[in-house]
């Protein structure tokens, strides 16, 4: 019979997953070295492997990790609990969460390894994924069903339109070039000119 591994130190994990993230997101995955990441880290190549198969699954782990945290700090509003009065100022509340959330330089790279486009295939990031979509599918229908979001635009397009626009958003402030915009004030500005908030 064999003995169950022993889970690593937590704060050696921290640290492993946090220096992870961060040379991801500085090098892009191609472009990041496991023995740079290992040694940052001073992380044993051989205890890497000991948890780890390689390099995909590092990331996998380390963009994970990056969702638990960020979910200390923000909390979506629930679709289904939102009521006329209280959608905008919700919607805006979560934003400003997001927001204070992305001044964390470990948790802004999250929006960084998420939008990587050399990055592996990776279980952690399509699961965000379909439920951050899932999340935006239900806040519009219900913004819809209040009356709060205009009702001429077919729903599967608003939808998409809702979903496309909070993409190419966050991966323009994940960018260099979105590196000190103000993001609480584009998202107010897009959401006020594109999709009627007050």
């Amino acid at each position: 019979m064999t003995r169950p591994r022993k889970p690593i130190d937590p704060t050696r994990r921290r640290r492993l997953m946090r220096t992870a993230r961060a040379i991801f997101a500085l090098h892009g995955y191609n472009g990041a070295a496991l023995s740079d990441i290992l040694s940052a880290a001073e992380f044993p190549r051989s205890s890497f492997y000991y948890f780890f198969s390689d390099k995909a699954a590092l990331f996998d782990a380390a963009f994970s990790d990056g969702l638990t945290l960020l979910a200390e700090r923000v909390s979506p509003p629930d679709p289904a609990a939102l009521t006329t009065e209280s959608f905008w100022p919700e919607i805006f509340s979560f934003l400003d969460e997001l927001a204070a959330a992305s001044g964390d330089e470990d948790v802004a790279t999250i929006a960084t390894l998420f939008h990587m486009r050399d990055a592996p295939p990776s279980a952690s990031r399509t699961g965000f994924e379909r439920s951050a979509r899932e999340w935006c599918t239900q806040t519009v229908r219900t913004g819809r069903e209040l009356g709060v979001l205009d009702q001429e635009i077919p729903e599967d397009l608003h939808v998409d339109l809702v979903w496309s626009v909070a993409v190419t958003l966050d991966r323009w402030l994940a960018s260099p070039s979105g590196e000190g915009a103000d993001a609480r004030q584009l998202t107010s500005i897009l959401l006020t000119r594109l999709f009627g908030a007050p």
